[in-house]
């Protein structure tokens, strides 16, 4: 498989989990560096319970927790744009800058940029019955053991009820 100057990826991480941070890992088999863009940075409800700065400082941990930070050339956040699938385009190529391929798993995200012409690498999910972040709030809301879907390091920062 080729290999990428500047991959893009992009997850909602409600919350960061194992999941991510094995396809965040797996994206660097295939791109130099990464952008990673935080979505649905504008939303606050029962899907998006975490707020954007929360998202940040526990992606920035895990990252330099995992020694890859060097290997992320920045963090963006993308807004929702509920009303146009062109606007939100328009606003993540933004946000996102300069990239080679978009690697995601999300077939609503993928599907908008192949129709933009942009190319997408799909890895495919790492054990999606257990790392899946409706699955994993709805443990969390329940009080029953989420603790271990997600980074050990990253528990004190979602212990907070939400």
């Amino acid at each position: 498989m080729k290999k990428y100057a500047i991959g893009l990826f992009i997850g909602r991480f409600q919350p960061f989990h194992k999941g991510h941070l094995h396809l965040i890992k797996r994206s660097l088999h295939y791109a130099d560096k990464l952008t990673v863009a935080i979505g649905s940075a504008n939303r606050r409800d029962k899907q998006n319970p975490l707020s954007l700065e929360k998202r940040k400082k526990i992606l920035g941990e895990v990252l330099k927790r995992e020694k890859i930070e060097e290997r992320v050339n920045k963090i963006v956040s993308i807004d929702d744009y509920l009303e146009s699938d062109d606007l939100w385009l328009e606003k993540a190529l933004e946000k996102a800058g300069k990239f080679d391929v978009l690697i995601g798993n999300d077939d609503w995200t993928d599907n908008i940029f192949e129709k933009a012409g942009y190319r997408v690498l799909r890895l495919g999910f790492y054990k999606r019955q257990l790392y899946e972040g409706t699955k994993i709030r709805k443990l969390q809301r329940n009080r029953m053991n989420w603790e271990s879907r997600v980074p050990d390091y990253t528990v004190k920062y979602l212990s907070e009820k939400i």
